[in-house]
């Protein structure tokens, strides 16, 4: 196998990931079934952060986020944003889950939401 074929991130979906992790994982949903360099899992989404991992029998394993979203069709960043600028933000458990709610499991998207209410809101603030 050579070193391209080592990273190249397959997903078959909906694929059946009961066949690699047969129970729930508690705060992920099963998006499919994933293979990388040889490995076959399921492929899992945390729900409050949006991280795809690989789980075979409740051990995860680490993906690479851009393959990942490239496999599955998912674009960079966000449509609309112009003049944008990258950013960390730090946020305590609730307001990460109230993110990632608004933003359908992106933060970034969920906190853009939320800045674009309270804008519509300004009134009150």
């Amino acid at each position: 196998m050579g070193h391209t074929m080592r990273n190249r991130i397959e997903i078959d979906q909906p694929g059946n990931p009961r066949l690699y992790q047969p129970a729930n994982l508690p705060g992920y949903e099963a998006l499919g079934v994933v293979t990388q360099g040889g490995y076959t899992g399921a492929l899992l989404r945390q729900k409050r952060t949006g991280v795809f991992v690989m789980a075979n029998a409740g051990a995860t394993r680490a993906l690479d986020q851009t393959k990942v979203k490239a496999a599955l069709g998912i674009r960079r960043g966000p449509k609309t944003t112009v003049d944008g600028k990258a950013c960390n933000v730090y946020l305590d458990a609730d307001s990460l889950e109230t993110a990632s709610r608004l933003g359908d499991g992106n933060v970034s998207a969920g906190i853009r939401k939320a800045l674009e209410i309270a804008g519509k809101d300004s009134r009150k603030i």
